[in-house]
């Protein structure tokens, strides 16, 4: 379903701010917004937005903090992304897009989808790290700083004993350098209330939803636990439906690609 080419790179200003975007497919289909995870960025979607890109206009961003995309000292509240996110769709005009979002972009889609439900006309949230906040600084910010500390060397050696092209073990490299370590401390610092408040966006999403749910014995577990999972269907709105995988953890879109490209495009096309 790929077209074969590359995607397109560009910038705007959202609050002052430049933030990065890539985009695949034409002006004109329908709009899908793919919004990535702490640590994370942009071309993380690339064989989603390959599978979809002959049918949907598709534009993913760099968060502020990440990719190229700017990384001021202060503004990582989630509001800020949020604000961020509901500005670049009104300055790039797109009408009502699908969004989709991993961990961190699926926090803030759960914003989006109670709050700016006018904006979207649908969301597909991988695995949001919503109780999570309460001990991320232990659970996930010292690995994730460790990346950052790699000898390139390492990384390209992995990276050949896994038969990665020259390309892929140069993306490799960014991807364990293109994020700011202090705007992830910042965000981890801000953003712990967002365990308990995130209850009040989940009963209020005035949206079709769906909530996918993450094996948490996986080997990298997922952020929501099942037990946890019966309680959110308890409370969430009518418009919410959940999906829970087995046997895969908080990135279920790299380990089995095949399956979300198809549960995604079942989503999208209900």
């Amino acid at each position: 379903m790929a077209s074969g080419e590359a995607p397109r790179s560009k910038f705007t200003e959202v609050q002052g701010i430049k933030l990065h975007y890539r985009e695949w497919g034409q002006i004109g289909k329908p709009d899908l917004l793919l919004v990535h995870g702490w640590t994370n960025f942009s071309l993380s979607w690339s064989a989603v937005a390959e599978y979809f890109e002959n049918r949907f206009h598709i534009i993913a961003p760099d968060l502020r903090g990440h990719g190229e995309s700017d990384k001021p000292q202060t503004g990582y509240r989630l509001r800020d992304f949020s604000e961020d996110i509901r500005q670049l769709i009104q300055k790039l005009e797109l009408r009502q897009p699908a969004y989709v979002g991993h961990s961190w972009g699926g926090n803030i889609g759960t914003i989006l989808a109670s709050d700016s439900p006018v904006l979207i006309s649908r969301a597909f949230l991988e695995d949001p790290v919503y109780w999570r906040m309460v001990h991320a600084f232990v659970t996930a910010l010292p690995g994730a700083l460790a990346r950052l500390g790699r000898p390139e060397a390492e990384i390209r050696a992995e990276a050949m004993q896994k038969g990665l092209s020259q390309a892929d073990q140069d993306m490799e490299v960014y991807r364990n350098r293109h994020f700011s370590a202090e705007a992830l401390i910042r965000l981890l610092t801000d953003n712990r209330d967002w365990a308990f408040a995130f209850e009040d966006h989940l009963k209020r999403i005035a949206v079709p939803t769906m909530l996918l749910v993450a094996d948490n014995k996986a080997a990298q577990p997922g952020a929501i636990m099942r037990e946890e999972m019966a309680y959110l269907q308890r409370i969430a709105s009518p418009q919410v439906k959940f999906d829970f995988w087995e046997g895969v953890g908080h990135g279920m879109k790299a380990a089995k690609p095949a399956e979300y490209n198809k549960a995604l495009e079942s989503w999208l096309l209900a």
